[in-house]
Parts: structure tokens; sequence; C-alpha cells
């Protein structure tokens, strides 16, 4: 019988046994389900396709494996059909790409402490060190972290407002909460590219600020 002419229940039980042209078969039978919550899940997280470079393409691909990988653990007497066995494997694949591309993302942006010690290089290090253990403090250490953040409020304040403001939700200055690049691109909407140039501008604002 004609490979295209059977159900997804058959065309499952055949892959078990290694047939791969079933296999084939069966992600072409499922792939107009596919593309559909490909572009349920694309344009519901429009706004960070720009900056992570994510294609329905890309989750479709993403859809496909997550429905080969149901194929072995499908169990027909359980009387679930097949495609409603997969679909949440299928939906949940094309979340965790997104999820593996922020990672990736996240990665390559420089965090809070990183991108301080861009502004303050050795003397972020040398006054970070001074307060190992918040529980801990000695009164030096407390006199020192209020004036270092002291100089850190007066450096914003010599930038212009959109850098100082940038900065300031970028590193959590007000909700003591820092936010990724990404989410701050968004906030600001900005791309990821000019989110990154405001960034380097501001950060070197703010370090030729500092009294260090």
């Amino acid at each position: 019988m004609k490979r295209e002419k059977l159900s997804n229940e058959e065309l499952c039980a055949l892959a078990k046994n290694g047939d791969a042209d079933a296999l084939e078969q069966l992600v072409k039978n499922n792939l107009p389900f596919i593309k559909k919550r490909a572009k349920e899940i694309w344009e519901s997280k429009q706004a960070l396709n720009e900056t992570l470079g994510v294609d329905r393409d890309d989750l479709e691909q993403e859809g496909a494996i997550g429905l080969l990988n149901c194929v072995e653990k499908f169990q027909p007497e359980r009387g679930f059909k097949f495609l409603t066995y997969a679909a949440p494997a299928i939906r949940n694949a094309m979340y965790d790409y997104f999820d593996v591309q922020e990672a990736v993302f996240e990665k390559r942006d420089v965090d809070l402490v990183d991108s301080l010690d861009e502004i303050v290089r050795d003397e972020w290090t040398t006054r970070h060190n001074l307060l190992p253990d918040p529980t801990r403090k000695t009164p030096e250490q407390i006199y020192l972290k209020k004036e270092w953040l002291g100089e850190i409020h007066s450096a914003l304040d010599e930038v212009s407002d959109r850098e100082n403001q940038y900065l300031r939700y970028r590193f959590g200055f007000e909700d003591e909460t820092a936010h990724p690049l990404i989410e701050t691109a968004i906030h600001f909407h900005l791309s990821e590219s000019r989110a990154k140039i405001t960034e380097r501008s501001a950060l070197k604002n703010v370090r030729s600020a500092l009294p260090w």
C-alpha cells in the first residue's frame, strides 16, 4: 500500500520498524499542522524575532523534530491519536528553540557586572571585593559602597537623558533588577544593533564622567 494512503498511526508503526519512507511520509502528513503552529508561535513572539533572527522555517524544522521524537514513545493502545499525542511535543520544541536562542543571545551580551567592569576596570574589582558578603559589612565597607554608588549616580547625571534612562533601566538602578539587553532593547523600541550602540556610547560617557 502506498505510504500516503496510510494513517499517522499506521505510519508510526512502520517507522518504529525502521521504515524510513514511512517516517518521511509521517512528517509530510503533519506538515500543515506544524506550519500552523509555527506561524502562531512566531507571530506571538514577533517582538523578539528581529533581535534573535528566528524564522518560521526554523520553528517548522524544530516542530518536525519534536514530532519525530514522539514516534518511539507513541503507544496506540492507550487510545490516543498520534497527532494528539505529538502536538504538545511539537509546540514545546518550538518554544524551546526560542529559549535556546535567547540563552545564546544573552551569553553574547555583557551582564551587569561585566558591563560595570568595562566602566571602571580594575577599580570595580577592587571595590567589589571589599563587599563580599552583604550580611557582614563593616562600617568602612558600607561607607565605600555608598560613596561608590553616589559617584555612579553622579556620572549618570552627566550623560544625555536618553543614555541615563537606558543605563538606569538596563542595570536596575531604579528597581534593583538588571534587565537583559534584549529586554532593554524592546523596552526602548530599539533594534539589537541600535541597543548595543547606545549601550557602548553610554558606558563610554559614564566612564569618562567618573572620577576614578
